[in-house]
This record gives structure tokens, sequence and C-alpha cells, in this order.
């Protein structure tokens, strides 16, 4: 992997990592819409970077970002239902 491609494998996994985070730091009964938000726009800055990037990223680098994609929109689905359903409860 040339300097390039490590670079952008970091900032991928810097977003991972910080969106992650934050979902973690969010409870289930006490979510924050704001909390929330911040995940949904770390997720929205990989898919940007995916359409930005697209037919110009090797094969390793297209696997690596389409994974977490799909990691933090599953875990971000999972907390938004949680949270509908914590709305609807109260």
């Amino acid at each position: 992997m040339n300097k390039s491609d490590q670079l952008f494998s970091e900032l991928l996994y810097l977003l991972h990592h910080n969106a992650f985070n934050a979902l973690d730091k969010i409870s289930d009964s006490n979510q924050s819409e704001s909390d929330l938000l911040h995940v949904r726009q770390l997720i929205d800055m990989v898919v940007m970077l995916k359409d930005k990037t697209a037919g110009n990223l090797s094969d390793e680098l297209n696997q690596i970002q389409t994974m977490m994609l799909s990691e933090l929109e599953s875990k971000y689905k999972q907390k938004l239902k949680t949270s509908k359903n914590n709305e609807s409860a109260e």
C-alpha cells in the first residue's frame, strides 16, 4: 500500500472509530438527538468519500470503505430504532 492509500485508510479508520465511539456512548435509554446527528454526519462523510473516490481506489481500499460504511449504517439504524421505540414508550 502506498503512502496515499495508507493515509486514506487511516482517514477511514478515524471516521469509523469516532462514529463507533459516539454510538457506544449513546445509552439506549438516554439518546440525544444531537449525538445521533453527530454520528449521521460522520457516516455522511464516509458516504461522500465513497462517492468522490468511486473508481479511483484499489480493491483493498474499496472493500475496507464498503465494510466500514456497512457496519456504521447498521449500528446507526439499530440506535435510531431503539431511540424511536423509547420515544413511543414515553
